[in-house]
């Protein structure tokens, strides 16, 4: 399969480079200098990430990994559809872009990513305690030293450690998900995907 990525570093299109490092198979980075104004020209709204997998365009973060995940069974990285577990991976698969995203994301807008005369104060509270509330009932989930579905690492756990990341200084009061996340985010492929383009060219 030919697969090229296009990319900006601290987006979601972290999600997929991760992903294809942990698949161990062959692709091409292309980069996208999205906060300098660079459109993407594959992702109609310009916007990263977006593959092309054998000439044919497919975008969303989540999709993506979800469809590559699938094309690679004998990577592990995805329960088969006749494995038992195959409900609660697709079940994680949607919860991280569709539940736990949303509260984290209007933090990171209103404290960080927009510019500073159009942020909104009240937001960040409020996305804050969402946010919280959903740490809590993952940190139910994970009071163990594995993964989302037990033993074995999967493509959900690259959705949510990377959402993870994204506010640290929240993670605090969440010793097993802190663990989980350093977990994670110990493991060789996700080291180099987070290493520069250029060195990875």
């Amino acid at each position: 399969m030919d697969i090229e990525l296009y990319y900006t570093p601290h987006t979601r299109s972290s999600r997929p480079r991760w992903l294809l490092e942990e698949l161990a198979v062959p692709y091409r980075l292309q980069p996208v200098d999205l906060f300098g104004g660079e459109r993407n020209p594959l992702h109609p709204l310009g916007s990263v990430p977006a593959v092309s997998l054998d000439g044919e365009t497919l975008f969303e973060s989540g999709a993506i990994c979800h469809w590559l995940a699938d094309c690679f069974p004998e990577k592990g990285l995805a329960p088969s559809h006749i494995d038992p577990r195959r409900a609660r991976y697709e079940q994680w698969m949607f919860f991280v872009p569709a539940t736990l995203e949303h509260p984290a994301f209007e933090v990171l807008l209103h404290t960080q990513i927009l510019p500073e005369k159009r942020r909104i104060e009240a937001i960040v509270p409020l996305a804050t305690r969402g946010y919280q509330r959903v740490l809590r009932m993952l940190s139910r989930e994970l009071d163990h030293d594995g993964y989302l579905l037990g033993e074995q690492f999967t493509c959900a756990d690259i959705l949510l450690g990377t959402t993870l990341t994204w506010l640290p200084e929240l993670l605090e009061d969440h010793p097993l998900l802190l663990a989980y996340t350093q977990r994670v985010t110990a493991r060789p492929a996700y080291r180099r995907a987070i290493e520069p383009i250029n060195e990875t060219a």
